[in-house]
């Protein structure tokens, strides 16, 4: 019984210690994060606080965006955390392990507002805190996940309304190098007397590792993938007639070595696309960049973040980022086109264009020498009546006649070839 009694009190005074620990654990980490924002191009972070109970804490965190225009230099982000700390934590109505659970609640402050300017913004950021809802969980080890969620709500001013729809959104940061997450936000609509403009879901993914550089501190070079899908965007006139739609609008993209050097690739698409009298279906654009040298890549990261650091010098720090962009050459980059394509009611248009840059033909002494280092191949095909009602008929014509484009029934095609400075379109050298 005596051992029973020690064991359960040797529990309760671990439970009873522990918060205590954890939140100088918390503490570190927050101050160790604060510290890696000193290079960060965009935030500077003017002031901040952690105060840290038995059980419970408090973070304020005052922070500035940089190399903005005035008004924008004049504002300040207030960013406050209540914590609860581990090892249990109760909070949402749950029950977990973890090291801490954080509510932030989010204020503004802007130097140059006059009394009624800061009124309207103490009101906007009530209404804000209200409908939004912002939490951190820190794990055991030391990996955060950040939960936003946003109650759908509506701004009305100057006979303007905005009805934002609700945000639902999770991401986690994994030993500083992996962030994973999502973002689906149920849209946006905006009235005046002007037009109406209603964009209808969004849905966001994205996997990232960072390879090189702080995540902190903006400066990473990252690969993974991510997603996104706009279900539609709809705008009308003070007439109610319609002046864009767009169904099911999808950018997504990726990134990874192969080979010590990196692949990108980016594609858009739209499934129904309809705006000044055009109407296309399927219209698809599909880019790749491949053979990038991440070493160069993550200098010209560098060179980009200290141009915004330093305005003053943004001469200098452009010769620089030139210089350094020719690196890239080295590797013998390609740029691919792989399709470009659309659906109109006359038929569909397709190109796609490969470019190679041969590093071997390029002499840096000499920059034109680049028309002689670029090998590229593009073709393509598309109805003539599409280009006959937009009122293009004699333009075609006279391409037509001088060979740049062949036509066979209604269907216009060309084929191009471009090698160490010699253009060739549909199989004749064409002198440049």
């Amino acid at each position: 019984m005596n051992k029973a009694i020690v064991a359960v009190g040797v529990v309760v005074c671990a439970g009873l210690v522990a918060p205590k620990i954890i939140g100088s654990i918390v503490e570190n980490k927050y101050d160790d994060i604060a510290s890696r924002f000193v290079d960060h191009p965009s935030i500077e972070i003017t002031e901040r606080s952690f105060t840290s109970n038995w059980f419970s804490g408090q973070s304020i965190t005052k922070m500035k965006l940089k190399g903005y225009a005035a008004e924008i230099d004049a504002m300040q982000i207030i960013v406050s955390e209540d914590f609860t700390f581990g090892p249990l934590i109760f909070a949402s109505n749950n029950v977990s392990f973890a090291l801490s659970h954080s509510n932030i609640d989010l204020d503004l402050e802007i130097s140059t507002a006059d009394q009624i300017e800061q009124e309207n913004i103490a009101a906007f950021i009530e209404q804000l805190n209200e409908k939004l809802l912002i939490s951190s969980t820190i794990s055991y080890d030391l990996n955060y996940t950040t939960a936003i969620k946003m109650a759908a709500t509506t701004f009305d001013e100057d006979g303007e309304q905005i009805n934002i729809g609700a945000i639902d959104s999770e991401f986690t940061v994994t030993d500083e190098k992996y962030i994973d997450g999502y973002l689906n936000w149920s849209g946006l609509e905006f009235k005046s007397t002007e037009a109406h403009v209603l964009m209808s879901s969004l849905a966001v993914t994205f996997n990232q590792e960072m390879i090189n550089g702080d995540i902190y501190s903006a400066n990473a070079l990252a690969l993974g993938d991510f997603s996104t899908l706009i279900k539609s965007i709809v705008a009308h006139d003070a007439n109610g007639d319609e002046l864009l739609n767009i169904d099911n609008l999808a950018v997504s993209g990726g990134s990874k070595i192969k080979d010590a050097l990196m692949n990108v690739t980016l594609k858009y698409g739209i499934e129904h696309f309809k705006a000044a009298g055009q109407e296309l279906e399927q219209v698809n654009l599909d880019i790749s960049l491949n053979k990038l040298d991440p070493k160069v890549l993550i200098e010209l990261n560098e060179w980009a973040n200290k141009m915004q650091q330093e305005p003053e010098n943004i001469e200098f720090i452009g010769e620089q980022i030139m210089s350094t962009a020719i690196k890239l050459l080295v590797t013998n980059p390609e740029m691919n086109i792989n399709d470009f394509s659309a659906m109109t009611p006359e038929g569909e248009i397709k190109s796609d264009l490969q470019l190679v840059i041969d590093h071997s033909l390029y002499e840096p002494a000499n920059p034109m020498s680049i028309l002689a280092a670029l090998n590229a191949d593009a073709k393509g095909v598309a109805p003539m009546p599409f280009f006959q009602q937009l009122g293009l008929e004699a333009l075609i014509n006279m391409y037509i006649e001088q060979g740049f484009i062949l036509m066979k029934a209604d269907e216009i095609s060309f084929a191009a070839k471009y090698t160490q400075g010699q253009l060739t379109v549909n199989g004749k050298a064409i002198a440049l």
